[in-house]
């Protein structure tokens, strides 16, 4: 694991964007402009990152994208001494989860989700991921400060009502970081930083609180996500490892449509498809990439890829290309 010590960049109006091919540069990047971090590359073959940030007064916006990564922020790098930020970020592709505060919660395309930088939290980015992201100084958001502190790790979605708006924004801005955010100090970005301030505090202030059922299924799910490499991840080891039966487990996920054992089965066959048409990992047999994500069958794998998505590994592997998704939708998250 990779630790950048550096420390939030302060500068008023400053512009910057960079891509990097590993974590070590990717720790550093993030270090720079957020907070001291760990990153852990989560799949095999060639990591790469980008970063394009600016700041408007106290504000800053930035547009990520990467490779698949745990980026991780531990008591032990956080100091008295560094400032604390409430970060907001738009999920743009990509499916991610958030913990901090003891809430875990799962990100598709479209959620807006925020935590602080002043406690420790992890980012998990099962895929690679595109994400806008904006920053604001604790201090600078008064009484409201405690409130949104304490509503972290909560996936909003903005497809609907005012916080579609807020969506609207956030992707705006992230496609005019550059001519929003550089140049000379002025009014106008003071009255920029002022309106971001504002749609932050107009979004997230009204959140609802999680309820148990709703934290527990994106416990579940994230735990699914991150022991998709284990064979023996079954519905009723999910259901041990969270302390419930299996008949409540499949109570808590009704409501989001999702039979868990059909909805592992396409996550991992997403991830072989992916891996399949990386050119990175040509040297290794399809049968080596299935078992990386537990599937040890290969000839199962083949009537799995023909009967989920139509396609079949040889085929994927001539083409070179995948894009997620298929003629069946999956359900709860993974529709996002």
């Amino acid at each position: 694991m990779v630790v950048s010590r550096a420390t939030a960049l302060p500068a008023r109006h400053l512009t910057a964007a960079a891509e990097v091919d590993d974590r070590d540069g990717f720790a550093s990047l993030l270090g720079s402009t957020f907070a001291p971090v760990r990153v852990r590359p989560l799949a095999d073959g060639t990591f790469r990152s980008s970063l394009r940030s600016a700041a408007a007064g106290e504000v800053r916006v930035s547009a990520m994208s990467g490779s698949p990564c745990v980026v991780t922020r531990d008591a032990d790098l956080i100091r008295a001494s560094d400032p604390g930020f409430l970060t907001v970020a738009l999920h743009r592709a990509g499916r991610a989860a958030v913990a901090q505060d003891g809430r875990h919660c799962l990100v598709g395309p479209g959620d807006l989700v925020n935590y602080v930088t002043s406690r420790p939290y992890e980012l998990t980015f099962w895929e690679p991921y595109e994400t806008v992201v904006i920053t604001v100084p604790l201090a600078a958001l008064g009484s409201h400060a405690d409130t949104l502190a304490g509503r972290t790790a909560i996936a909003v979605a903005t497809d609907s009502g005012p916080r579609d708006v807020v969506g609207t924004l956030f992707e705006g801005l992230a496609a005019k970081i550059g001519d929003c955010t550089a140049g000379e100090a002025n009014c106008s970005k003071e009255y920029l930083a002022d309106a971001i301030v504002s749609l932050v505090l107009a979004e997230l202030v009204d959140i609802p609180p999680l309820g148990a059922g709703e934290d527990l299924a994106d416990r579940m799910l994230a735990h699914c996500l991150s022991h998709l490499s284990d064979p023996r991840l079954t519905v009723e080891s999910v259901a041990r490892a969270h302390g419930v039966s299996v008949r409540y487990l499949h109570k808590v996920l009704a409501p989001r449509a999702i039979t868990l054992s059909a909805w592992i089965r396409r996550q991992r066959l997403e991830r072989i498809c992916r891996d399949l048409a990386d050119e990175s990992l040509s040297g290794r047999t399809v049968s080596a990439i299935a078992a990386r994500w537990g599937m040890t069958d290969a000839g199962h794998l083949s009537r799995a890829l023909k009967s989920e998505f139509g396609v079949t590994a040889t085929e994927i592997r001539r083409s070179g290309r995948w894009e997620r998704g298929g003629p069946r939708p999956a359900a709860g998250l993974a529709t996002a």
